[in-house]
């Protein structure tokens, strides 16, 4: 849980992962049964949040190089990771139209509920995996691509579309969607789309109610903000940036974990 929360604040904060790199490292040499238990925690690819995690020591790395006069910050590695999410597939967290394991062929007397529920979060893994796939390509066109000095690329409401159809896609019976807070408030924060922007509020209002976390309330309270200044050239890094300033005594003031 730790290594999860660092990673994900390290993203939006961009001023790096507070825990050790072997700490994150080690997560690839986990058991299948701790591997599981950072899934019901995360509910993210232990793959994706290895590409998470360099995203992440990368975006500190680009926000310093930005305040330097003589440093130019090498992208390749950025692009590089931005492909292998691109390319990422994984036979776990495959669109059930592309499997026909679980189906029945009639000769067995198999309780046909189970395998529709079996398919069912099948479908649900996979719309969890994608939605965490399209946030992680619209983090980087928002925070390495974007030329900050100009207006929002095109590109970034598709990504968001994609990103919300795919948390809408998975059902909420079933806690997986839960996980999807910080998807949906990336996505959340870029798209125009009036009903889209419902969506993302109403997926904070839902489970905000459902479980009491003050998380889900902090990222619709900050999604509001984000919406109320869209167009002034303000994006949720620089709202967050000052929300998070150092107070008199040099302690940030405000920490937004949304994961």
């Amino acid at each position: 849980m730790l290594i999860w929360w660092d990673v994900t604040l390290a993203l939006t904060t961009r001023k790096g992962c507070v825990l050790p790199h072997t700490y994150h490292s080690n997560l690839h040499y986990q058991t299948p049964d701790n591997e599981k238990a950072f899934y019901n925690v995360s509910g993210c690819p232990e793959e994706l949040f290895g590409y998470m995690t360099r995203l992440a020591m990368y975006a500190r790395e680009f926000e310093l190089a930005t305040t330097m006069t003589c440093v130019t910050f090498d992208t390749g590695p950025v692009f590089s990771v931005e492909q292998a999410i691109k390319d990422w597939r994984a036979p776990a967290y495959s669109d059930c139209i592309d499997i026909g394991t679980l189906e029945n062929d009639g000769s067995q007397n198999v309780d046909q509920q189970e395998i529709e529920e079996a398919l069912n979060y099948k479908q649900d893994l996979h719309h969890c995996a994608e939605a965490w796939r399209y946030a992680l390509l619209l983090y980087i066109e928002r925070v390495f691509k974007w030329d900050r000095k100009t207006t929002s690329l095109p590109v970034l409401g598709l990504l968001a579309r994609k990103a919300l159809n795919h948390v809408s896609s998975c059902r909420r019976g079933t806690m997986l969607q839960k996980q999807l807070l910080l998807p949906t408030f990336l996505a959340g924060c870029e798209t125009t789309n009036l009903e889209l922007r419902e969506q993302a509020k109403q997926y904070c209002e839902w489970w905000n109610d459902k479980t009491r976390y003050d998380m889900f309330l902090t990222a619709a309270a900050l999604l509001e903000e984000v919406w109320a200044k869209y167009g002034s050239g303000s994006w949720w890094g620089s709202i967050m940036d000052e929300k998070c300033q150092p107070g008199a005594h040099g302690y940030t003031q405000n920490q937004y974990l949304l994961g």
